[in-house]
């Protein structure tokens, strides 16, 4: 039970996170005409942490692995 409420602790603090990351103040930072790769630095910001969010949402709802044999038995 304990895990499940540090899961959810952690799914509600990478929202927050996603908010904040993905909101104007920190957007105004990277609206500059720089161009790493070809590509729009806001763009490429946008797209990264957009991956970084995927990653670490499929990170925290990964289910735990099932008990073994040797584990139920304690």
């Amino acid at each position: 039970m304990a895990a499940e409420h540090r899961r959810r602790e952690y799914v509600i603090v990478l929202f927050v996170a996603a908010v904040l990351a993905l909101n104007y103040p920190l957007l105004s930072i990277y609206n500059r005409v720089v161009l790493p790769l070809g590509i729009p630095l806001l763009y490429l910001y946008i797209f990264l942490v957009w991956l970084v969010i995927i990653v670490l949402t499929a990170v925290a709802m990964e289910r735990p692995q099932a008990k073994t044999d040797d584990q139920a038995k304690r």
